[in-house]
């Protein structure tokens, strides 16, 4: 599937970028809903659509860590805290990937 280079569509995104979420939003919805991609290029909301799910993803994120980080506390030896940042990292990064980037949205 076509990923879109977004700097081509709108230029604002050079001065103010999408992020990293943001991206994985719009590599998702060119692989499975291009037609949803092509409205929101016509109706010039791509970049502010992909700019909102990025500070929802990130927001919820945070919030997940801090859940995460109460339940488990962090480990006071080095590999502890190595296995316990990774355990961390993939629990959240999963719940954000599912409950917020992964969803077709056309609306910031």
């Amino acid at each position: 599937m076509k990923h879109y280079k977004l700097i081509e569509i709108d230029p604002t995104v050079e001065d103010n970028p999408i992020g990293s979420y943001g991206t994985k939003w719009l590599n998702f919805m060119s692989d499975n809903h291009p037609c949803l991609i092509g409205e929101m290029i016509a109706n010039k909301t791509l970049a502010d659509v992909a700019r909102s799910v990025d500070d929802t993803a990130w927001n919820y994120r945070e919030l997940l860590d801090a859940q995460y980080m109460k339940a488990n506390p962090r480990p006071k030896t080095f590999e502890e805290i190595v296995s316990w940042e990774r355990t961390r990292a993939y629990y959240t990064d999963g719940e954000v990937m599912r409950d917020k980037v992964l969803v077709p949205l056309t609306r910031a």
